[in-house]
């Protein structure tokens, strides 16, 4: 798992800093009218492109000998679903203008229903990259289509200077993925439905999850692009995404890397539960340091990345930083269910999470609309939802309270102790900008690596997560010595 966690977080950080250097740049070119103009028409975009994620991969993974037969009857529903989203996103367009107040984003819908077909036809044989653990070509697939989207978007933004350059990087993106998909991968795929009822009757449940998935991630901008308009949905965007990208791309491709393990150990329900927490006090010593961290540097790291004209949105970074820290609590509930042959459960708890935070949502944006409330909101919504999840998944893999916290204990005081240590340091100088942002992530790291391994010392070094990272520090001084010997034997 931390060999596959290791490729997949390095595709997601190549990516994401692909993506940071894109945002870099594109924030110097484009207005925030621009992404908010792309920013509302993906939400529509995305909300169709959800239907396609009807967990047939998943379906393929759980299976412990998928057939040709099974292969392309999840090819074939994928390619009718792609086919059907498409024309849906291009028909609804021009309706969506009743709700975002703004004729500019029908076009790009319209345009953007052409990434729905394109995902679509897919090679459903790049599913064994995960299935047979092979995350190293997964990483060359996905990153050398980031690379083509990145290039165009920055090319047409230098020409262009508006959002039809993010719209055109979107779709060569999704195009260069398609076609690597058959280049890397020998499998060829055909039209069959012989296996529909069988890859239906679970991936139905992982689509319905899947839809509250896209609901709890879109909930507030949906409020917020319908509410205030297209400004202050670039300027929530932006927030959201500087804010969430140091826990997410940790985070998720390490959940992405936990559900074909736990797969191959779905008849062991001790192995089960040990991957279940050594994995989420992974997730939560993640999520921890970075949304305690991107707290405490927000207004340093804000006006540095994306210039003076960004800086009102400091406080929404800050606490929407804090809500994607504490999510990580959630984020191996969903892959357990699954493997246990619960994806229903999983759905209704994903659902019921959609209710709570559009309950809690919307009438904050309608009545005050002030993104600041908004952003505190969702955290305590967030906060609320997370012990019935974990109640529930404890139940199913035995799992009780002290488990969990002792899975939980180490890394919350750790975060707290660097809370302390930075605002303190901050309080003390007479500076700020780059120099104390730097100052503060090297202070910060030492605060909270320190006190998380003093902790686990202090615990008498139970098989924890802390000790994988005690493994990952002895084998990285290692590779250090071995490279730093054949340099002095090439020297003498």
């Amino acid at each position: 798992m931390l060999r596959g966690s290791a490729w997949m977080i390095a595709l997601r950080w190549a990516i994401r800093l692909t993506g940071l250097v894109s945002t870099i740049v594109l924030a110097r070119l484009l207005t925030p009218k621009d992404f908010g103009v792309v920013a509302i028409a993906m939400i529509v975009v995305g909300m169709f492109e959800m239907l396609s994620a009807t967990g047939q991969g998943v379906a393929l993974i759980r299976h412990s000998k998928p057939t040709r037969e099974h292969y392309d009857t999840a090819w074939t529903i994928s390619l009718v679903i792609g086919i059907c989203i498409g024309a849906a996103i291009f028909l609804v367009a021009p309706l969506t203008n009743l709700y975002f107040h703004d004729e500019r984003t029908v076009l790009v819908m319209q345009c953007l229903a052409l990434r729905a077909v394109l995902s679509a036809c897919e090679n459903i044989g790049t599913i064994d990259f995960r299935r047979d653990l092979m995350f190293n070509r997964f990483f060359l697939y996905n990153f050398c289509a980031k690379i083509l989207s990145f290039s165009v978007t920055i090319t047409l933004a230098i020409v262009l200077r508006d959002y039809w350059a993010l719209v055109a990087g979107i779709l060569c993106g999704q195009l260069a993925r398609t076609v690597l998909s058959y280049v890397m991968h020998p499998y060829r795929p055909r039209i069959s439905f012989a296996k529909v009822s069988e890859i239906w009757s679970f991936s139905i449940w992982v689509f319905i999850r899947s839809i509250g998935g896209y609901f709890v991630n879109q909930v507030d901008a949906i409020a917020v692009g319908g509410a205030t308009g297209t400004s202050s949905m670039g300027r929530y965007t932006v927030a959201k995404d500087l804010a969430a990208s140091p826990t997410d791309e940790i985070v998720v491709p390490m959940v992405s890397v936990l559900f074909p393990v736990m797969a191959r150990f779905q008849n062991d329900s001790e192995q089960l539960r040990e991957l279940y927490l050594r994995s989420l006090t992974w997730a939560l010593i993640i999520g921890a340091s970075t949304g305690i961290g991107v707290w405490l540097v927000a207004p340093d790291i804000v006006p540095l990345i994306l210039g003076q004209k960004w800086v009102d949105i400091i406080p929404l970074v800050g606490w929407l930083a804090l809500t994607s820290g504490i999510g990580t609590l959630n984020s191996c509930a969903y892959q357990i269910l699954d493997v246990l042959g619960h994806p229903r459960l999983g759905a209704r708890l994903q659902w019921l999470r959609v209710l709570v935070l559009a309950a809690a949502i919307f009438p904050t944006v309608y009545l005050t609309h002030d993104l600041v409330m908004l952003v505190m909101v969702r955290l305590v919504a967030t906060i609320v939802l997370i012990p019935p999840l974990l109640f529930v998944v404890g139940r199913r893999c035995d799992v009780t309270i002290g488990n969990y916290f002792a899975a939980f204990w180490r890394a919350f005081a750790a975060g707290g102790v660097m809370a302390v240590v930075v605002l303190s340091l901050n309080q003390a100088l007479g500076f700020s900008g780059p120099a104390r942002l730097g100052l503060d992530v090297v202070v910060g790291a030492i605060a909270y690596i320190g006190t998380l391994l003093a902790l686990w010392n202090i615990s008498g070094r139970p098989q924890t997560a802390e000790r994988d990272v005690i493994t990952l520090i002895n084998h990285g001084l290692a590779m250090l010595g071995a490279i730093r010997a054949r340099v002095l034997n090439a020297v003498q």
